[in-house]
């Protein structure tokens, strides 16, 4: 081999020797010793808010509707959900009688937002005249008619039926009719309220209520209102017109008997004036007016929480209805009946005006 090439063979050998020695060999990496990042906390869960008090619905019958008594439907319109005019009636002859008696209360309802259930009601509470329509399934058919047509031309939100003073015997053709009648309405997006007398169970204690079977009014009723009032009465010896006990026992049975979102309590704003088992009907004010005049004590019924007085040397004795008593039925609603639909007032006119304040307190308003 030539020098030259010698030489520069040797020369690529020392160049290739230098180069491998100059490479590392690639060493194991040791393990990952950090430690793994934190997990995320968990937030806690918010808090659920506290839940808000149910709106009850307060309703009113408003058997007149003077300059005062709008002046109260506008201002405790907040705390109101619906008024019941009295303006008709079942004829004699089984017409409705009445009109609209005040435009200006009506629309009065209307701009406050309270929806507007007129009620009809069995002239002097006649019972024939209910059972000569109910009995007869053409004129029962032509008074559903004339209801439906009656809601429907003055835009009525719906109706309310107050047919009082019915037999036993007229019980399934009165179901029948409220049948009907709530087909009919509901056909037309109506409402149908109905009215009925009191009861602790289902006989009931005269023909009134056993004419009314709760069961199957108030599953086509939109509205199920119990007049739970006059325990005591015109006809009756003086005493409570509305006892809560008493109330307490209707309202137990009525949700046995009907979904308790439609039940609403009647709450009594009027008193009665008695001389032995005869009561005039009065007003809160009226009731106010006469103690002053006669310079005499209201005291406070024990059992009842109803006011109550005498004058006239014992002759006369008065029990009626103010706020205190107000307060004290709407406890013992909220207390044991917290799920029904709300009150219903009998009636608008003359009341205690703190009543609308217990109302506001008590129920939460809209």
């Amino acid at each position: 081999m030539p020098s030259s090439i010698r030489t520069a063979a040797l020369s690529l050998l020392i160049t290739w020797l230098l180069l491998s020695g100059c490479t590392a060999t690639p060493q194991p990496q040791p393990p990952n010793t950090l430690a793994p990042p934190a997990p995320t906390p968990t937030p806690s869960p918010t808090p659920s808010p506290a839940p808000t008090p149910r709106a009850y619905q307060v309703t009113i019958w408003a058997p007149y509707i003077g300059f005062l008594e709008q002046k109260t439907l506008t201002d405790n319109a907040d705390r109101l959900s619906e008024v019941n005019f009295f303006w008709y009636e079942l004829g004699a002859n089984g017409e409705i009688r009445g009109s609209v008696q005040s435009e200006a209360g009506l629309n009065a309802a209307r701009e406050a937002g309270l929806s507007v259930l007129p009620s009809i009601l069995n002239g002097d509470f006649d019972r024939e005249r209910v059972a000569a329509i109910i009995h007869d399934p053409d004129r029962r058919a032509a008074h559903i008619a004339a209801i439906v047509q009656l809601v429907m031309e003055n835009d009525f939100d719906g109706i309310d039926i107050d047919y009082e003073s019915l037999f036993a015997e007229d019980r399934d053709a009165f179901t029948a009719f409220i049948q009907e009648l709530a087909a009919a309405l509901h056909a037309q997006n109506k409402l149908l309220s109905t009215t009925v007398h009191p009861k602790t169970g289902e006989g009931g204690a005269w023909g009134g209520p056993q004419a009314q079977d709760w069961a199957k009014l108030g599953a086509v009723s939109d509205e199920f209102k119990i007049m739970i009032y006059d325990y005591h009465h015109g006809a009756s010896e003086a005493g409570p017109i509305a006892p809560p006990g008493w109330a307490d026992q209707v309202l137990s049975y009525a949700e046995s008997q009907v979904e308790p979102g439609k039940i609403f309590m009647g709450v009594p704003f009027y008193g009665y004036d008695w001389v032995g088992s005869k009561g005039e009907s009065i007003e809160w004010r009226q009731a106010v007016k006469r103690a002053k005049m006669y310079n005499v004590r209201v005291q406070r019924d024990a059992s009842s929480g109803e006011a109550w007085f005498t004058y006239d040397d014992g002759r006369h004795t008065v029990y009626f209805n103010d706020a205190e008593t107000l307060r004290g039925r709407l406890e013992m609603m909220l207390d044991k009946h917290p799920d029904i639909a709300g009150v219903s007032i009998w009636r608008l006119g003359g009341e205690d005006p703190m009543n609308w304040a217990a109302l506001h307190e008590m129920l939460r308003e809209k």
